[in-house]
């Protein structure tokens, strides 16, 4: 690929670069001549659109607040509340060109011949058909648009949402795992039950502002990527763009908490990967190497004075018995890890009681199941195991082709935010790409919520691969990785 001198549209005191990413679109001939303005920022739409990213994060987070505590008597159609949002932008997005036709193309290509063979051979109902079917059609390229609409300032200006937040995020779910189910905390969806989930030794999983706990669990895969992030780098940003050292201090301290209070061995699994890619870019770039030596020491002094102080104690034994009875179960660590990572892959390729076009897109996901007259388990597959439900919806062949785009897109991703870490010392892609390749490539897309924070971490690394910070450097190498 020939050099092109490619002109930055700029956001504010931002510049941003554009680069190959698989989907995106190319900036045109005429801005990179220097003729017209072919800043997207100049796009009248733009701010609105910007807004509705803001908006759909917001819900993200909010959204189980709403049905559960705000507007019970609305907790179903509020499952939903994030779609229009989605559709509008993908919309708007295809029709200025904002993203391009490779990814995006052939997943909606794939969806839509899943979605006439689910009607024409599969279970023939047009809702869940259409329910599944928009997974892949809108919220797929959604990322995209996410990638495209934030610039680095915006970026991070997410970033720290997540950061602040995840401190009264922690207080809630204290308050929800010493308080009784029947306390208002911990009240379900739609006002009624409880919205905590089977934990250890009487204690339950709480999922804070979610409807369920695995929202809980995505949202502290957003907040682990992003505060490594800040405790390493916080001190090279521009001014603006930084946290207060006391906030940073609280949130890993927070964040600390919050491992065994959750119960959740996935809270604990991630966390460790975010902390192997953290380690691994110190080792590859001498840039963050002694800041990471020194997070390291704060982080393992903070973990030794939560221990000595015997706070969490009754925390740790609870989220000991959750670890010690679900390995049991489940054949040990290594029988933990084999299951939900190999197993979901060798499980969907082997399954012999799934037609070879599918049983329809929709029936594997909660609402589909549920519309259906079954629940996940009830047609021949565990929904609860995105490749499995993938297969089981689609078929083997298209089933196992949406499988290969995710990975391989997942993985693309993966490979170019390298490579900003290698030639320009850019950590942020890096970070992000942890929690990127925990749910692209087989997150569970059949829960809504946790299908929107695949999207965002999807959308915000994109988004850091794409643009550059003030005060950092873009190598030209890095200008000319094609996707």
């Amino acid at each position: 690929m020939s050099l092109q001198t490619i002109k930055p549209w700029k956001v504010g005191r931002e510049a941003s670069h554009c680069s190959n990413i698989p989907g995106a679109a190319a900036p045109s001939p005429r801005g990179m001549a220097g003729g017209e303005a072919s800043s997207l920022s100049l796009d009248p739409l733009y701010p609105y659109c910007l807004g509705a990213v803001w908006l759909y994060v917001v819900l993200l987070v909010f959204e189980g607040a709403l049905r559960k505590w705000l507007l019970p008597s609305l907790a179903t159609p509020l499952l939903l509340v994030r779609e229009p949002i989605v559709v509008w932008l993908v919309c708007v997005a295809l029709a200025r060109g904002w993203i391009g036709y490779g990814w995006v193309k052939a997943m909606m290509f794939v969806a839509t011949l899943s979605l006439v063979l689910s009607l024409l051979f599969g279970h023939h109902n047009v809702l869940v058909a259409l329910y599944g079917w928009r997974i892949y059609f809108f919220h797929f390229p959604m990322m995209f648009v996410m990638g495209r609409l934030l610039s680095r300032r915006e970026l991070l200006r997410v970033c720290r949402f997540f950061v602040w937040l995840s401190v009264p995020m922690t207080m809630l779910i204290v308050v929800q795992f010493y308080s009784p189910q029947d306390a208002w905390v911990n009240i379900g969806v739609g006002g009624e039950g409880t919205a905590g989930f089977a934990g250890a030794a009487g204690f339950m999983r709480p999922p804070g502002t979610f409807s369920f706990t695995s929202g809980y669990v995505a949202f502290q895969s957003v907040v682990g990527c992003v505060l490594l992030y800040y405790l390493v780098a916080n001190g090279s940003l521009a001014a603006g763009s930084r946290l207060p050292r006391w906030l940073l201090a609280v949130a890993l301290v927070c964040y600390v908490v919050a491992i065994p209070t959750s119960i959740s061995r996935t809270n604990f699994f991630q966390t460790a990967v975010f902390l192997a890619f953290l380690l691994s870019a110190a080792v590859f770039s001498s840039h963050y190497r002694a800041q990471a030596v020194r997070f390291v020491v704060v982080g393992v002094v903070a973990v030794a004075l939560l221990a000595a102080s015997g706070l969490l104690e009754t925390n740790v034994e609870v989220f000991a018995a959750r670890f010690e009875g679900a390995n049991e179960a489940e054949g040990g660590v290594e029988g933990v890890l084999l299951d939900r990572y190999l197993g979901g892959l060798i499980g969907a390729l082997v399954a012999a009681d799934i037609p070879l076009l599918g049983y329809g897109l929709g029936i594997g996901t909660n609402v589909g199941a549920r519309l259906m007259g079954g629940n996940m388990y009830s047609f021949g597959f565990n929904g609860e195991v995105e490749w499995q439900r993938i297969v089981g919806e689609c078929g083997f062949v298209l089933g196992v082709t949406i499988i290969l785009m995710r990975l391989l897109f997942g993985l693309k991703m993966l490979q170019k935010a390298w490579l900003r870490l290698r030639d320009d010392a850019d950590l942020l892609p890096w970070m992000l790409a942890a929690g990127m390749i925990l749910c692209v490539p087989q997150g569970q897309w059949g829960i809504p919520t946790n299908l929107g924070f695949c999207v965002l971490l999807g959308g915000m690394t994109l988004a850091a691969i794409r643009t550059t910070g003030a005060g950092e450097v873009t190598s030209t190498a890095s200008r000319q990785q094609t996707a």
